[in-house]
């Protein structure tokens, strides 16, 4: 079974800086076909993350100039963290506990990755497939 670290391996860190209006990051997001997207400060320091359904819920549904508003303003700050060395599993419980479908991924208090329910749900199935072969084999192997 892969490890968070091995998850996030060869991955690339889509960000977007703390300042920039909701148009520019809208438009990032969708030329990186990602849904969610860090906001970090000019230190690089996480501030939050902007995502597909902060758009609808507070942009869009407020009738928001897209233009003028910036991303700092309708940012979600409530965060959902693991460490790199947590197990997936544990990083599964987090984003069900908190009902969320992304994952930051820290390391030595840095931002290293995220992780979708869709990431951790792959891993999951990988792991049921190799039971069912390791059965099966023990199974017919007599």
């Amino acid at each position: 079974m892969k490890t968070v670290k091995e998850m996030l391996e060869g991955r690339t860190l889509h960000t977007t800086k703390s300042g920039t209006n909701i148009m520019d990051v809208v438009c990032y997001m969708a030329k990186q076909n990602i849904g969610l997207v860090p906001v970090l400060d000019s230190d690089g320091k996480l501030l939050g993350v902007f995502s597909e359904r902060d758009l609808v819920r507070r942009v869009i549904s407020k009738n928001l100039d897209l233009n003028k508003t910036l991303v700092d303003d309708v940012m979600t700050k409530d965060l959902v963290m693991a460490d790199v060395t947590e197990s997936n599993q544990e990083c599964f419980k987090k984003m069900k506990d908190r009902k969320t479908r992304h994952i930051l991924i820290i390391e030595n208090e840095k931002l290293v990755g995220i992780l979708s329910i869709r990431d951790l749900l792959e891993i999951d199935i990988q792991v049921q497939q190799e039971t069912i072969e390791v059965l099966h084999n023990y199974i017919y192997s007599k």
